[in-house]
């Protein structure tokens, strides 16, 4: 089956957890995936208790990465199916790079929900708790960027694709204030020893101006925003 891709090739990231239960954790996660411009696959049917089997592991085998957000509990499982869509979407990710998080504390946690985290203990596969979102979405945000830089080179699209370069976007104002983080983030892309900068912050705070300040000489493939 020919993977399904985005223009620009951006990675796919498949998050899996209960919908209700933790639709604020979904919502972080898909701001965090985001604001790395990777594409967030998430399932929001409100009329179903789950997307159906055959939709949500098609787009399970094209997404690029797996993120699992564990709450307390197990899921809804399908009529004719012994066990719920979560832990069908953790078995069939293979072996794709996979990111789980764990809410803690988590007192009424499914019986059968503790047995699906001991088994991924068990497959070797270590999983961080968090306490709320906000501490979830820097987890989510630290933890892709750092398994980027390890699995992936984002320089490189598919064989039969010509690289694809932009002019950056000419700046409509004077660059004041911030010498020292441009020279800083400078140093970082050219020293040699990182593969990847993000620069995170509040909307509107002035991380794209400043990574286009720092861009010139450096590829458009060195940033990502």
């Amino acid at each position: 089956m020919t993977a399904i891709r985005t223009p620009d090739q951006r990675l796919r990231i498949f998050v899996s957890s209960t919908m209700r239960e933790l639709a604020d954790a979904r919502a972080v996660a898909r701001h965090a995936i985001e604001r790395l411009r990777l594409i967030p696959v998430l399932f929001e049917l409100g009329a179903r208790p789950y997307p159906p089997r055959e939709l949500y592991l098609a787009y399970l085998r094209q997404s690029d990465v797996f993120i699992g957000i564990y709450g307390q509990q197990y899921g809804w499982i399908a009529p004719g199916q012994e066990i719920s869509g979560l832990e069908d979407e953790y078995l069939n990710a293979s072996d794709k790079p996979k990111l789980v998080y764990v809410l803690s504390p988590a007192p009424d946690r499914d019986p059968r929900l503790s047995e699906m985290l001991h088994r991924i203990q068990s497959d070797g596969l270590s999983y961080r708790g968090f306490g709320g979102s906000e501490e979830l979405a820097t987890l989510i945000a630290d933890d892709l960027a750092l398994l980027l830089s390890e699995r992936f080179d984002l320089g490189d699209g598919p064989p039969e694709a010509s690289p694809v370069t932009r002019p950056l976007p000419a700046a409509a104002s004077r660059f004041i204030g911030r010498d020292l983080e441009k020279s800083t983030v400078q140093d970082l892309l050219t020293g040699g020893d990182v593969r990847l900068v993000t620069l995170v912050g509040p909307g509107g705070i002035g991380e794209t101006r400043l990574a286009l300040e720092a861009a010139p000489p450096l590829p458009v493939s060195s940033m990502v925003w």
